[in-house]
């Protein structure tokens, strides 16, 4: 007893997340809280990301300060995804929070990335920042293998995306710290340090190296230059020389007092909490936890009366989902769609099975709160997001088949173990039954004859069960749809001993397909018509209405029919609107409401000029590189061009393939005989 006494003082006292104070409070004295310090050492772990969110999670509800202090800290075996999640949360709560990162030591990959995405960088003594090349995602590596300049675009699109995110910073870096910043991602990106005099003035940039050449065509001259390593990587002294950095301070309450206004004693350090620490393990469990939960899930449907594999299952994945939460992958909002989606699905299979609706809104709401809770956006806007969607699309697809598999191999082991088959119900075997199963020619012969015949189900059909005709019982099933017992059913089909049947609709019933069919058309009818006319959303409400309704009255007279028209609708809606708004700007009506853009040569300034018009089809010399946009010499002339999105080295051979109004749009061009008229190279 005491024993476990000690345990559980243990695990309440493990559970309080601590916080200790910078310097000791003095006697009889409260400070409140100013400021939360989070430590960071190392790689950047699941544990050191929980703590984050949960410093940010306290500074948006109290309107604290965090600051990250980053002792040795980053690598290059970090998950991207959740480096990101941590990113997005740290813009999130830029209206409230102002964080600032602490660098001491060397600080790498995604702490470096963290450090110069925070709204102040401090050094503390001495120390170094840079090198932040994120790990390649399954996509990448994929790509990788296939293309060689797929490493290329990675390195550019990271690049272009941590522009963005300093951009969205709130103090704004000076040219050349955002640069280095690039730089510390793209290996690739050649960036030197130049002096060099304009108009008798010497200043100090960093350029990249393809720039050097139009810097001296347009009239500067370089001093010198020098190269700056690759990736970068800044000391204290450089990224306070371009601006970086706020500054070196040599203590933590230096800091405080000195560089953020604030009291040491109003300033507390996180310390982990046991969820915290739980975290790794749930990190390497996570995948068991949702194929055990979700497989758990189908067994508990296949079992009477709500028992221990649902309580398991969704305790599995509760924990897979709070794993998620920790990190910063999801909020509350995925983990409530994720139960409603378990909700719905109970609700089409024991409450009202055959209505289809339910069991797809469960499977859609919980495909998408898996999806949303390993990622921190809905739709992605950058490269890297479409590499995170597409892996967890990959790993969600490899979840559902490895339940399918592990599910239809319990269906056929658990049966054969002693204990476990009592879990399920074994099937009556009706009188009959039995010489049928025994394969008795003259029940085979029977069973033939009785397609077309109309029996009473007995049972629930879900879509197996048994029927009663001639007082004896048959075990059929549907072809799909889940009948309701003392429904009558008609034999369509036999199949050896598989007896398949269907609802047997009075004619009356029959005709009434025609009627939904009519309800559909009618409401497809009102769809287009809200283009049309202005009603205010009023035939849209009765469009909405009328398509709902022949959905509904569809399942009614059958599972089949009713998918049909769910799938039909889905397709004609949007092609309909398509059309309608296709065929708007031709009618009287589109043409009063729609306003014609003016003509190219009508617009002052941006009309094609007859220098630039002759310069369609000629070829010429990229001066810089060409990402997309950049200088060309063409016929002599130097030229604003751009790509059609692909990039260009310096030097490379481009031809001109479209002029609108001043856009120049070339490509690479191959060589040609030089006897054409528009193939001369201007130089």
């Amino acid at each position: 007893m005491f024993v476990w006494l000690s345990l559980l003082c243990m695990l309440t006292a493990a559970c309080g997340p601590g916080v200790r104070p910078l310097q000791e409070p003095a006697l009889n004295t409260t400070n409140p809280v100013q400021m939360l310090v989070v430590p960071i050492e190392g790689v950047v772990g699941t544990q050191e990301l929980a703590l984050c969110h949960r410093a940010l999670r306290q500074a948006e509800a109290e309107g604290l300060h965090v600051a990250f202090r980053l002792d040795n800290a980053g690598g290059d075996a970090e998950s991207a995804s959740d480096i990101q999640s941590l990113l997005d949360h740290v813009e999130r709560a830029r209206a409230k929070v102002t964080t600032t990162a602490i660098v001491r030591g060397h600080v790498r990959g995604g702490a470096a990335y963290l450090a110069v995405v925070c709204d102040q960088l401090w050094f503390l003594r001495d120390g170094d920042l840079g090198s932040i090349q994120p790990m390649p995602t399954l996509l990448e590596q994929l790509e990788q293998m296939t293309d060689e300049d797929a490493e290329k675009q990675r390195l550019r699109g990271f690049g272009e995306e941590m522009k963005q995110r300093l951009d969205r910073r709130r103090t704004k870096l000076s040219n050349d710290a955002a640069r280095l910043c690039q730089g510390m991602v793209d290996p690739l990106l050649a960036l030197v340090r130049v002096r060099l005099r304009e108009r008798g003035v010497e200043s100090q940039r960093i350029v990249d190296a393809s720039e050097l050449t139009g810097l001296q065509a347009a009239g500067a001259v370089i001093v010198s230059q020098e190269e700056i390593t690759r990736p970068v990587v800044l000391t204290a002294a450089e990224a306070d020389a371009v601006r970086l950095s706020n500054g070196m301070v040599q203590t933590m309450e230096q800091l405080c007092t000195d560089g953020l206004g604030l009291d040491p004693k109003s300033c507390f350090e996180l310390e982990y909490s046991w969820a915290e620490r739980m975290v790794g393990w749930l990190e390497l469990l996570q995948p068991a936890l949702l194929l055990l939960g979700l497989v758990l899930l189908v067994l508990e449907i296949k079992t009477p009366g709500v028992g221990l594999p649902g309580l398991l299952g969704a305790g599995f994945l509760a924990l897979a989902l709070f794993y998620n939460y920790l990190v910063g992958l999801a909020e509350i909002t995925e983990i409530l769609l994720f139960f409603l989606g378990l909700s719905a699905l109970a609700v089409e299979i024991f409450l009202l099975p055959g209505v289809v609706i339910f069991g797809a809104v469960g499977f859609l709401s919980l495909v998408a709160s898996l999806v949303l809770s390993r990622q921190t956006f809905v739709l992605p806007d950058s490269v890297s997001q479409q590499e995170i969607l597409f892996d967890n699309l990959l790993q969600l697809a490899v979840l559902f088949i490895a339940v399918l598999v592990s599910a239809s191999l319990m269906w056929r082991v658990l049966p054969r173990i002693p204990l476990l088959n009592r879990l399920y119900l074994p099937p009556p075997v009706p009188p009959g039954a039995a010489a049928v199963q025994l394969g008795d020619p003259a029940a085979a012969q029977k069973i033939a004859a009785l397609v077309g015949k109309t029996a009473r189900a007995a049972t629930v059909l879900r879509p197996s069960g048994a029927v009663e005709l001639d007082g004896e019982r048959y075990d059929v099933v549907t072809d799909g749809d889940f009948v309701e017992a003392g429904t009558l059913v008609r034999i369509v089909a036999v199949h050896g001993n598989r007896i398949v049947v269907e609802r047997a609709l009075p004619d009356s019933q029959r005709g009434s397909i025609g009627v939904i069919l009519l309800i559909a058309i009618v409401g497809i009818a009102l769809l287009i018509g809200e283009v049309f006319f202005v009603s205010f959303g009023v035939l849209t409400l009765l469009s909405g209405t009328a398509l709902i309704s022949a959905v509904f009255l569809a399942f009614q007279e059958g599972q089949a029919l009713g998918i049909g028209f769910l799938v039909g609708e889905a397709i004609l809606a949007p092609i309909a609107l398509w059309w309608a708004f296709r065929a708007l700007p031709h009618t009287r009506l589109g043409r009063a409401l729609m306003l014609e853009g003016p003509r190219p040569e009508e617009v002052s300034g941006g009309a094609t000029s007859r220098e630039l018009a002759t310069l369609l089809h000629r070829r010429g010399t990229a001066l810089s590189s060409l990402r997309p946009a950049g200088f060309a010499r063409i016929d002599g002339h130097k030229i604003d061009v751009q790509t059609r999105g692909e990039m260009l080295d310096q030097g490379c051979l481009i031809e001109v393939v479209e002029v609108v109004g001043n856009r120049v749009v070339v490509r690479q061009a191959v060589a040609a005989p030089t006897d054409e008229p528009h193939s001369k190279v201007n130089p």
